[in-house]
């Protein structure tokens, strides 16, 4: 099996021309690979050719892929947000009634991969792709981290609304550069997250193979390549989040259903309840 995360290059004015990044990772949670690629049938086929000759792929789409809502938002953002947990702002509107995501997975089920808004068999055999939200994963992996998931009481939503929510994407140099170093110390530092990297490049500007936790992230970088750098640690965290729920270790939960949009999330067990709480409130679906 192979578990691909995608850093998609989704919102208007980006979405075909700025490059996506695919993070791979094999059933131990070894990165194995990543790859940049541009446009629909460039991701899908990069896609193809990571899960070739393996047995089955799913792939974890740091992106809004089912939207709805004509204008305002989707109802899982609404949730998620009261929780403090990061969420996408999308409309039809916003992208001309045309989102990018619809022919991004159009591609992907001409190669064989099938969306899915239900949480994925943990099994071999399959090709699926599901939507998944990094900043929000970062975010849960900070609350564990600080051992704060065994806080059954008290104001919850307050714990993790003082947690820092890193901006990778805007900033000047040296706020980026922390927030990126950070990042990568959650990414490689937190114990049982278990990542590993066989023979990557620690070399930023190569084509594809890039070793994240061997990368000199300072200010002195120039903004293309801290983009660069934050699709590499967004599409990564997207391809733990799907890996995670594979395993079926620690805790994760489907919020949204595909009409109304959906995103898988880790949660360990104190947060799950959480977010059944709101989502029954909200009248959202949650598994």
């Amino acid at each position: 099996m192979r578990f691909v995360g995608c850093s998609l290059a989704w919102r208007p004015g980006e979405a075909g021309e700025r490059p996506s990044c695919l993070v791979i990772l094999d059933e131990r949670g070894s990165i194995v690979a990543n790859s940049f690629a541009k446009g629909a049938g460039e991701l899908a086929s990069a896609v193809r050719g990571h899960a070739e000759g393996r047995r089955g792929v799913v792939v974890g789409v740091d992106a809004p892929l089912s939207v709805p809502n004509e204008r305002g938002t989707r109802r899982i953002e609404r949730v998620l947000s009261r929780l403090a947990l990061p969420a996408y702002s999308a409309s039809r509107k916003m992208f001309g009634d045309e989102p990018f995501a619809e022919e991004i997975l159009a591609a992907l089920e001409g190669v064989g991969v099938e969306y899915t808004d239900y949480p994925f068999r943990r099994a071999r055999g399959q090709s699926v792709v599901t939507e998944v939200d990094s900043a929000a994963t970062l975010k849960v992996l900070l609350f564990e981290r600080e051992g704060r998931d065994g806080e059954a009481d008290g104001d919850l939503a307050g714990i993790l609304r003082g947690l820092p929510e890193p901006k990778f994407r805007k900033g000047n140099k040296e706020a980026r550069a922390a927030a990126l170093k950070g990042a990568v110390d959650v990414l490689w530092n937190t114990p049982g997250l278990r990542l590993r990297t066989g023979n990557l490049s620690a070399d930023l500007s190569a084509a594809e193979n890039v070793d994240l936790s061997k990368l000199d992230i300072a200010p002195s970088l120039s903004h293309a390549e801290f983009d660069r750098i934050a699709s590499l640690v967004e599409g990564t965290l997207a391809a733990y989040t799907v890996h995670r729920h594979w395993k079926g270790r620690d805790g994760s939960v489907v919020v949204g259903t595909g009409r109304e949009g959906s995103v898988l999330l880790p949660a360990p067990a104190v947060l799950q309840g959480r977010i059944a709480e709101e989502c029954r409130s909200a009248g959202v679906p949650y598994i």
